[in-house]
């Protein structure tokens, strides 16, 4: 049987574990965009082809960490006391 990871972490470290990999994923698919210009500035067609299969993958993977952090219930902030 296999185990649930998800059960093992708190909702909060599953939301921060989410938007790390979201800017994690971002930062990549920048970096590919780069490197997609200078393969079309070099004229290099594996390169471009390369880069777009790249960010391809990084999109979905966008969306997917997206759909679970959206799926997690708000956070809820501690209660203030009053004055």
């Amino acid at each position: 049987m296999a185990i649930d990871y998800s059960t093992l972490l708190t909702d909060e470290q599953k939301r921060s574990i989410l938007t790390q990999r979201i800017a994690q994923f971002a930062a990549e698919g920048y970096q590919h965009q780069i490197n997609m210009q200078v393969a079309e500035a070099t004229n290099n067609p594996k390169g471009v082809t390369d880069s777009e299969t790249a960010i391809a993958t990084i999109d979905a993977a966008i969306t997917v960490n997206q759909a679970a952090l959206a799926a997690l219930p708000e956070a809820t902030t501690p209660a203030t006391p009053l004055a």
